[in-house]
């Protein structure tokens, strides 16, 4: 009796195979606090405390750093007689002393216009506004004026330390001008207020010179970047900094202005002359973030808002530490009152929409990411999470479409870049994913983001070896990284070391237990040890929490074809060829599970699709010639087996091939050719069936 598919199907199809697809070098979502800072206009007496005069300051060692400033003013403020022309001169007496004491020379990059919301009432949301839709900017600072007179009138200067932005009241009066602007940029470069009237970092600015302790500060952090993705301050200063901040935050603890609200009672409150001072415990929680010590970075800031109950930049920064120590339904209900608050703080939102996206809330985060940019349409990090949000979903098209609006909203954008790579990697364009990985470096040479996806295109082209040794070279340069050990993990899969890639997998959901593509490796392991039903468990664990690329529907349905669910494997296998239709393995899986259920035609079509991408995919060539078999086509039949066997004629598993091509010479009663197949199928362990060789052996004699 002679075989037939269905009687047999399991053993006639080539093994679905278990697919890869490599963490994308996302950056997640820009998170760090603006650290907004103000400058109130009530009046101080001049009292001295511990401050530097000029004349003793030294001056900062190191090459002269000229710094662009771009000047913004607004219809009122050019309306007002020698306006512009004051504020220029009071910037380049400012310039003189900065490059005195700090070796920093501000140049003005000329003015330009600034329409600013007439619903804005406070200079703090009139910056930030300016902020978001700074597109283009040719300076690495941005100095905005206004001269409108219907402004809140608490604050007279606002800055914003990641976007390197300074708002001001103007004021005809030279001197406080001078005050003011120097004031203001000493925040751009790390200097916090601090309880000395004298300086002109006091909460109301009345000095004239910097204090010992800002002084240095800005020394240290003359050299801070002015991309507004990254950190802004050099890691080999950050221990310093925190030294003296520290040292400016027992003064404070020590006034006794303060004392009374750090007392267990908590009844105290404070006034507005003390409020400002809470900044130097937001750049502590800032840099304690930075190394990832949330608990330390929440005990500063609840310091903070012990001094200042309502400042929502600290409230937000708040939500970002507990969201990064795991502590995400936290952290998305600070959000939520922020926005109860304040509807359209864009930061906060798109910081919601992150959180929400680790929830696993993908719709809801879309949604949030969307209204973020309804607010504000040249939010640039906004566009990128939501990038970010379609990358993870497999929406390439639609993840590529926001990624190049972050870019043209920001053009140092690193991570847009970065994640531009991943989606042409994807799309199979190594050339152009090169190219984007390559521009990243340029803009940061240390990006491990960039390298990783360097050892991503390794990878692609079969350089397993040398890709491994790029994972491991990334997670070097960065050993508490998550995604470093999950790609080192799937780089150990490469060359079969699955209990290593095991325990990679392991230390990545150690570091973050919401790393949903890290129970997908979990769930990859598991597979390769048999186990499908801890397998199927991880990986929709893995779904659940955000991971839904093409690679978990290629694993999902390899595991249903295991336990024969057939329906189940051909509905992933259809949902990972929509998402990425050139895919070869998804049309193969998609192919076995349209045959197990009798769907011959539609198996053959999944079969010749997948054959199209990969003309040389040996497992495609053998299912497709037994469907093909199947259908009675044994010309074409023929045709597959034979450039099967050719492609590894040693392969230990050919008996497959040699017994269905010893049937097919049967029917065409090529009885010495169906007979030397037949001996090599039996010499490879296959079982033949005993009728094909009585029936050889009646028809030889």
């Amino acid at each position: 009796m002679l075989f037939r598919f269905r009687e047999r199907s399991r053993s006639r199809l080539a093994a679905a195979r278990l697919f890869w697809l490599l963490l994308p070098v996302l950056a997640g979502g820009l998170e760090f606090a603006q650290s907004a800072t103000l400058l109130p206009v009530k009046p101080v007496k001049d009292e001295k405390d511990e401050y530097c005069p000029l004349s003793d300051a030294p001056v900062a060692s190191g090459q002269l750093r000229p710094i662009k400033v771009q000047l913004v003013g607004d219809r009122e403020l050019f309306r007002q007689s020698q306006a512009a022309a004051r504020v220029e001169s009071a910037l380049k007496e400012v310039s003189a002393e900065f490059e005195r004491l700090f070796s920093l020379s501000l140049v003005s990059a000329g003015w330009f216009s600034w329409k600013a919301d007439d619903r804005e009432d406070q200079l703090q949301e009139l910056a930030e506004t300016l902020s978001l839709s700074a597109k283009g900017r040719r300076a690495e600072i941005i100095l905005a004026v206004t001269g409108r007179s219907n402004l809140r009138s608490e604050y007279s200067g606002s800055a914003l330390l990641k976007s390197s932005l300074i708002a001001i009241i103007y004021t005809p009066d030279e001197e406080k001008l001078c005050r003011l602007i120097k004031h203001e940029l000493g925040h751009i470069f790390g200097a916090v207020h601090v309880p000395e009237p004298g300086s002109v970092m006091s909460c109301f600015g009345g000095g004239d010179n910097f204090d010992r302790y800002n002084l240095e500060i800005i020394k240290l952090a003359r050299e801070r970047s002015f991309e507004p993705s990254v950190f802004p301050f050099p890691a080999e200063v950050q221990t310093s900094l925190e030294k003296v901040y520290l040292q400016i935050r027992e003064k404070i603890l020590g006034d006794s202005r303060l004392k009374s609200l750090f007392s267990a009672s908590m009844t105290a409150e404070a006034g507005e002359e003390v409020q400002c001072l809470n900044d130097v415990f937001l750049m502590l929680a800032q840099l304690e973030l930075e190394k990832n010590n949330y608990d330390r970075s929440l005990s500063f800031i609840e310091e903070a808002l012990i001094i200042n109950p309502g400042d929502l930049d600290a409230m937000n920064l708040q939500a970002i530490s507990l969201r990064q120590a795991g502590r995400i339904q936290e952290a998305v209900s600070i959000y939520k009152i922020i926005l109860q608050i304040r509807p359209d703080f864009s930061e906060a939102l798109y910081n919601l929409g992150l959180a929400l996206s680790e929830l696993g809330q993908l719709e809801e985060a879309e949604k949030v990411y969307l209204r973020a940019i309804r607010i504000n349409p040249e939010l640039a990090p906004a566009y990128h999470n939501l990038g970010d949000l379609y990358l993870k979903q497999g929406r390439l098209d639609e993840a590529e479409k926001q990624f190049l609006k972050a870019i043209e909203f920001r053009p140092g954008y690193v991570s847009a870049y970065v994640n531009l790579g991943e989606i042409y990697r994807r799309k199979g364009d190594k050339d152009r994913a090169r190219e984007y990985a390559e521009k990243a470096l340029s803009l940061k040479p240390d990006s491990g983001q960039a390298r990783n996806l360097l050892a991503h295109i390794l990878r692609d082209s079969g350089k397993a070896v040398e890709a491994l040794d790029a994972y491991q070279q990334v997670l070097a340069g960065n050993p508490t990284s998550a995604q470093a050990y999950y790609n080192l993990g799937v780089s150990l899969t490469d060359v079969g070391r699955w209990e290593e890639a095991e325990k990679s997998f392991e230390t990545a959901l150690k570091i973050d237990p919401n790393l949903a593509e890290g129970y997908g490796g979990l769930g990859l392991c598991a597979l390769q040890r048999g186990e499908v039903d801890k397998a199927i468990q991880l990986l929709v664990k893995a779904r659940n929490l955000g991971f839904k690329a093409p690679a978990l529907s290629l694993n999902l349905s390899y595991a249903y074809l295991n336990k024969k669910d057939w329906l189940r494997a051909e509905q992933e296998a259809r949902q990972a060829v929509e998402v990425e239709p050139g895919l070869a393995t998804g049309y193969n899986n998609l192919g076995i599970a349209l045959a197990q259920q009798n769907k011959l035609e539609e198996a053959r079509v999944a079969l010749e699709k997948a054959l199209k991408i990969d003309p040389r995919d040996r497992q495609v060539l053998i299912n497709l010639a037994m469907v093909e078999l199947s259908l009675q086509n044994e010309g074409r039949a023929l045709e597959l087996f034979l450039r099967a066997l050719a492609i590894d004629p040693q392969n230990s598993q050919n008996g497959l091939i040699y017994n269905n091509l010893a049937v097919i010479y049967f029917h065409l009663e090529k009885y010495e050719l169906s007979w030397e197949f037949v001996q090599k199928a039996l010499q490879a362990g296959f079982k033949v069936d005993e009728s094909l060789i009585n029936n050889l052996i009646k028809n030889l004699k």
